[in-house]
């Protein structure tokens, strides 16, 4: 009697643990009891209630934004990575640095208290007065402006016009900036192989710099934007120098020039790689500023093929307009470049399917027939 009651005791305690774990929503054990369970009841955990820090091998990992996500297919938005080298990226490093410049840091190792309000007011005054005294001031307000799509592809090209003597060190300019561009999100960079190829296939004549250049070359790469890189020679006792030159291949004209001078000792490739590094921000600000537009790649069977996808925040449903680019309005007397007229608008497509991170399908609605390399816009 006595091993009896013992066995109704355990029985309870077991059906009252079982019906707690019911009733206070454990999916898992619902369907161990047989118990149905609904779309509501599934267990759904957003990325930023994972874990944070995980220990492997007595080393703390913590969870770090992938830099190459939406960049590359099948990429993770996070990565476990070894603490003290997760990614920062290059707005977040701006902010850190103005925080320590303005000795937020030095405040608080003196054990003084800044209301966390009052803080972030004074870094943001911060990078809105550097931002502004240095031309940025797009780079980190874009979405304010009403910028429709963030994403832009560029591509950064040796000038051909620097001298024999500094073509490697112009290469190596090119490669440490391409490298320094490609952490920033909202930056695809083209790979070298890629623009030694569209070089083959613009067929390009004369400067590099020509506006009907940068547009071929432009269309050849797929880019919105082009940075060429130069080194210029000593010359008549004055200084030789470095130099990026940004451009917009929808107009194909300059958009920046940022010059350096060379040590006086002679150039050196940590003096570009340097260079190349404290000005990839710069250039990065320049480049998204350019006004956001896309290609036809080709046309088939009644659908619009387009370069371009997530990477550059396109979403399924969205609505571009076709046009063609308004003409340059050129001054008779000078020959300088006016301006342009407004584009012109050629119909109209809506894109039904996006084809990775950057290629998507659009079907027209209005205007036609298209053909590769016509110019998209978002819709007002």
């Amino acid at each position: 009697m006595h091993r009896k009651v013992k066995n109704l005791l355990r029985l309870g305690l077991l059906l009252l643990v079982i019906a707690a774990l019911l009733s206070g929503g454990c999916t898992k054990v619902k369907k161990w009891a047989g118990y149905g369970t609904s779309d509501e009841d599934e267990e759904t955990v957003p990325p930023e209630a994972q874990q944070e820090t995980v220990m492997i091998d007595g080393k703390a990992y913590v969870r770090s934004k992938n830099p190459y996500w939406l960049s590359y297919p099948q990429a993770p938005e996070y990565l476990y990575v070894e603490k003290g080298t997760e990614f920062v990226g290059a707005q977040q490093t701006l902010v850190n640095s103005l925080a320590k410049a303005i000795g937020l840091q030095q405040a608080k190792a003196a054990g003084k208290t800044i209301p966390p309000d009052k803080l972030q007011e004074m870094v943001r005054a911060e990078v809105d007065r550097i931002l502004k005294e240095q031309g940025l001031g797009g780079f980190v307000s874009q979405g304010k402006q009403g910028a429709t799509y963030a994403g832009r592809a560029v591509a950064v090209i040796p000038d051909l016009d620097t001298p024999k003597s500094y073509d490697g060190m112009n290469r190596t300019l090119a490669m440490a900036l391409g490298s320094a561009m490609g952490n920033t999100k909202d930056l695809k960079v083209s790979a070298p192989e890629s623009v030694q190829e569209a070089l083959r296939k613009a067929a390009v004549a004369g400067k590099l710099s020509l506006s009907p250049n940068i547009k071929a070359l432009g269309d050849a790469l797929g880019v919105q934007g082009i940075v060429l890189t130069g080194i210029m020679a000593p010359e008549g006792g004055a200084q030789g120098a470095m130099v990026l030159q940004v451009y917009d291949t929808f107009t194909g004209l300059q958009e920046n020039a940022i010059v350096a001078p060379a040590a006086a000792g002679g150039l050196k490739s940590q003096d570009v790689t340097k260079f190349a590094q404290d000005n990839a921000l710069r250039v990065s600000g320049d480049l998204i500023r350019i006004a956001w537009f896309g290609r036809v790649e080709f046309v088939k069977e009644g659908k619009v093929y387009l370069s371009l996808g997530q990477n550059s925040g396109l979403k399924v449903g969205d609505r571009l307009k076709v046009v063609e680019p308004g003409k340059e309005v050129v001054n008779p007397t000078t020959r300088s470049v006016l301006g342009y007229t407004a584009d012109v608008p050629q119909g109209e497509i809506k894109v039904t399917e996006l084809l990775g991170s950057s290629g998507a399908v659009a079907l027209p609605l209005s205007g036609g027939p298209f053909k590769a390399n016509d110019k998209v816009k978002p819709t007002k």
